[in-house]
């Protein structure tokens, strides 16, 4: 009992330090005490009677927030939001939902993703996304033939929505469209599923067999580069 009284005299201490300080960028003035000190944890020689991880109210609203995160009845969470859009796959008659499309979000102005997420298109190459965001970003898709687009400065809080039209004839996948993939197309020219010199990577229109309609999108698209 005496060991019990000790630490609760010292808890309290504590926090009515931790309470009283700031300084600097740091305010540890703010604390809530709610319905504590009626249920103990105890184990060996110790109990610990608090108010951790209590309510302030059920369904309380953030008490504090700030950057990407909330406090709500006394713990940080991630705010997540809803990223939705269209993904249109130029020069494309095959079914969206078949292509991964692969969306990079990164901090504005950066090259290194934060977040790496694959999007499943529906049959319009529609997609919808819910991901720990809250902020401005940028955002980068890529799929396989096609040529990254990046959108710069996307606002997203509580929800965004980012459509992407992506230019095809990217076969190699270095992200231009050159004499190598004119190259990889000649390869696999005349070619069906099935055959010893069939690429799907080379089959620009999705009809499932490399012909002069491919090698078409490829001319309309030679020189191209995507973004970064």
């Amino acid at each position: 009992m005496k060991r019990t009284i000790a630490i609760l005299a010292l808890t309290t201490f504590m926090l009515a330090n931790a309470f009283a300080q700031s300084g600097g960028d740091y305010d540890l003035s703010w604390g809530v005490i709610s319905s504590g000190g009626v249920t103990f944890s105890t184990g060996g020689d110790f109990s610990l009677g608090s108010t951790i991880g209590q309510p302030v109210a059920l369904g309380a609203s953030p008490l504090h927030t700030g950057g990407s995160f909330d406090l709500t009845d006394g713990f940080w969470h991630v705010r997540y939001a809803l990223l939705s859009g269209v993904v249109n796959l130029l020069s494309f008659g095959g079914n969206p939902a078949s292509i991964p499309v692969e969306l990079q979000i990164r901090a504005p102005g950066s090259l290194t993703p934060l977040q790496v997420h694959t999007l499943a298109l529906n049959a319009s190459g529609a997609y919808s996304l819910v991901a720990p965001l809250d902020g401005v970003y940028d955002l980068s898709a890529k799929a396989s033939h096609w040529l990254r687009q990046t959108l710069a400065g996307v606002s997203i809080a509580g929800g965004g929505v980012a459509d992407f039209s992506l230019v095809n004839g990217d076969i190699d996948g270095d992200n231009e469209v050159t004499l190598f993939d004119f190259g990889a197309l000649v390869s696999a020219f005349g070619s069906m599923p099935g055959d010893g010199n069939w690429n799907p990577e080379a089959d620009l229109d999705g009809d499932e067999e490399v012909t002069l309609f491919d090698f078409g999108i490829l001319v309309s698209n030679f020189g191209a580069i995507g973004d970064d």
